[in-house]
């Protein structure tokens, strides 16, 4: 008798669980039917509401651990979904406080003591291989047009450390020339490289970032062509697109501010270079002329590689995409370079694009 009494218990438990737990809005059935499960146990012998109470408490013990479980995975899934400021690194830890450190130390190696990382309210999310951290900055208060400055993409590409820095420390002192802005600038996008000795193109992991971004021709093309041209690692693209902390770092300014402009900093071609939407070229090849005057800085349309800023962000996405590349790259000329290039790249900043094609304004 007890057997099959046991067994038709646990046969209604479960089916009066799943059912009130597939249909709640019937529970009222599924309550009478629990009232009526109950009402037959307790007919039964002592020995058989022993046991029946035994499994109901291991499967009550069971369904907390499920509850709980599902309570600790949702908020898992709630904060990776939130916004990343949540994740913001604390600027006043200790491996901030070294990297900042081994930045002035570096600077003034270099004779850059005008520029003082530290005095600029940075914020990072990431961090390389190296464990340096990916900063970047805001400032205005507009939430549309922005334009988005990146230095330092090749870390032996020096004196893009100092005119971004110091690009910064300008706008930070003239907020009332950029309070209806949206100015953002990372200016170390290759911290790993550039504290390297000696410093180098690549991160820590060999990779150019200029190779890396997922563009849409780079599974087919750049490795093919890395290898064509000779494998140099400097030039390597990774294993993968998108592989890199640095690269990924790019990707997440570009989708979280999603800038109408940017002006990408390198060395030592000596030119301007554009890579964007080709509507209305006419007027922006103009503008791009009277600017190459002013600065005596010509300009040439150098083309894009697999993986490159210009072919993901330019190319592929229509955004305003512009490569200054300075005529070398010796830290020593980091200052008269920022004086040559500061009146063009404020310029640059004020030029008005109407939605996301370069319709200049004149």
């Amino acid at each position: 008798m007890i057997l099959p009494a046991i067994s038709y218990h646990l046969l209604i438990d479960k089916q009066t669980l799943f059912w009130v737990k597939k249909q709640p809005q019937k529970n009222y059935c599924g309550l009478t039917t629990i009232l009526f499960n109950i009402n037959e146990i307790i007919k039964m012998s002592i020995h058989h509401i022993a046991v029946s109470n035994k499994y109901a408490r291991n499967q009550r013990i069971k369904r907390q651990r499920i509850v709980w479980g599902h309570c600790l995975f949702s908020c898992l899934l709630f904060l990776l979904f939130l916004p990343s400021p949540v994740f913001s690194y604390d600027s006043s830890s200790a491996d901030y406080k070294k990297y900042i450190n081994r930045l002035e130390k570096q600077f003034s190696q270099y004779g850059w003591t005008d520029v003082k990382p530290g005095t600029i309210s940075w914020e990072y999310y990431r961090t390389t291989k190296n464990k340096n951290p990916l900063i970047f900055t805001t400032f205005g208060n507009s939430k549309g047009n922005c334009v988005l400055f990146l230095g330092c993409v090749h870390g032996d590409e020096l004196p893009t450390v100092y005119l971004m820095f110091k690009l910064a420390h300008y706008v930070k002192d003239n907020p009332a020339l950029f309070k209806d802005k949206c100015i953002v600038i990372a200016p170390i996008v290759n911290p790993d490289g550039f504290l390297a000795t000696p410093p180098t193109r690549v991160n820590a992991s060999g990779v150019d970032l200029n190779r890396n971004f997922p563009t849409k021709d780079w599974q087919a093309s750049a490795i093919r062509k890395w290898v064509a041209k000779g494998g140099k690692k400097r030039y390597s693209p990774g294993a993968k697109p998108g592989s890199e902390q640095e690269t990924q770092f790019q990707l997440a300014l570009i989708k979280r501010f999603k800038p109408q402009k940017i002006l990408s900093v390198h060395s030592p071609l000596n030119f301007f270079d554009y890579d964007g939407p080709s509507s209305d070229l006419n007027s922006f090849e103009h503008w791009l002329e009277k600017i190459s005057k002013e600065t005596n800085h010509p300009w040439k349309k150098f083309g894009y590689y697999p993986g490159s800023l210009g072919n993901y962000a330019g190319h592929e996405r229509n955004i305003f995409t512009l490569t200054l590349e300075l005529p070398s790259s010796d830290p020593r000329h980091g200052n008269m370079y920022f004086q040559k290039f500061q009146p063009s790249i404020l310029k640059f900043i004020n030029l008005p694009i109407v939605g996301s094609l370069p319709n200049i304004k004149r």
